[in-house]
């Protein structure tokens, strides 16, 4: 039986829904094409945007350490040297000890001698020991450990960690220079050796970081 002969049989109900149908693919395939061209427009554009995201905030990092470099461009390299280990501690306790062992109405005590050699020396002087230099090809970075613990007052404690964070504490202030310094461990101890002074002791790490 001939093609045509065969359509004839085909009831026209039929034969305008399968003419319906076939025309239907082509609009089905170019819906379906478009919904995948329309998919891959959005990958391509969440990935833009992901692109556009993770240079923007490159840009501010390196705008930060930019604006860090130049803050800490003229940092000076003996900083600690001059401005930490020079603080003298416990000023008014060793003043009072003196006084004490000059004044003749008082018997000599070697107890009062012994603690003044002990504050006056250098086992209560601070003192950094540097460790292993780490560097990169903007900074380079220096481990400070206090070499022992020293006694410190209240007065004490606020000259140091102004001089090491850089800001003003209590009537202190920092000296120019400054280098990047970070405490990485930092130990404080009360200790009840006299019922006039309040005395700490003090142990602590500092990381110091100087821009190329």
């Amino acid at each position: 039986m001939e093609l045509s002969e065969r359509l004839k049989t085909i009831p026209k109900s039929r034969l305008i829904l399968y003419i319906l149908g076939l025309g239907l693919i082509p609009l089905l395939g170019a819906a379906y094409l478009f919904m995948s061209k329309l998919e891959e427009l959005n990958d391509l554009h969440n990935s833009l945007q992901g692109l556009k995201a993770l240079s923007i905030q490159r840009e501010k990092k390196q705008a930060g350490n930019i604006a860090l470099r130049n803050y800490y461009r003229e940092a000076n390299h003996f900083y600690i040297d001059k401005n930490i280990e020079n603080i003298r501690l416990l000023q008014p306790e060793i003043e009072g000890l003196k006084k004490a062992i000059s004044n003749p109405n008082f018997p000599e005590d070697p107890n009062i001698r012994k603690r003044l050699e002990v504050l006056t020396g250098p086992q209560n002087h601070i003192s950094f020991s540097e460790g292993a230099v780490q560097s990169n090809p903007f900074f380079q970075e220096t481990l400070e450990s206090l070499v022992h613990p020293v006694e410190i007052n209240i007065n004490d404690l606020q000259k140091i960690l102004s001089a090491v964070e850089g800001v003003e504490i209590g009537p202190y202030s920092p000296e120019p220079g400054r280098p990047q310094l970070i405490i990485i461990d930092f130990k404080l101890d009360k200790k009840s050796l006299s019922d006039k002074n309040e005395v700490f002791g003090l142990n602590m790490k500092l990381l110091k970081r100087e821009f190329l």
